[in-house]
């Protein structure tokens, strides 16, 4: 599983990315990208804080 900083990272690079892009539609699809990676950063952050899960099998 990656890091929430790497996604957070991705995230800002693609934003970056989505500014400076003069085409429209790889603009948006760059904004698309880094939506996704804030998205993968907030699962990362939950389960990162969730304590972790004893298995019912042994």
């Amino acid at each position: 599983m990656q890091s929430v900083d790497y996604y957070l990272r991705q995230a800002e690079v693609a934003s970056r990315f989505a500014l400076a892009e003069s085409d429209p539609e790889k603009a948006q699809a760059m904004h698309i990208l880094a939506l996704e990676f804030f998205e993968k950063a907030e699962v990362a952050k939950t389960k990162r804080s969730l304590p972790p899960t004893k298995s019912p099998i042994r």
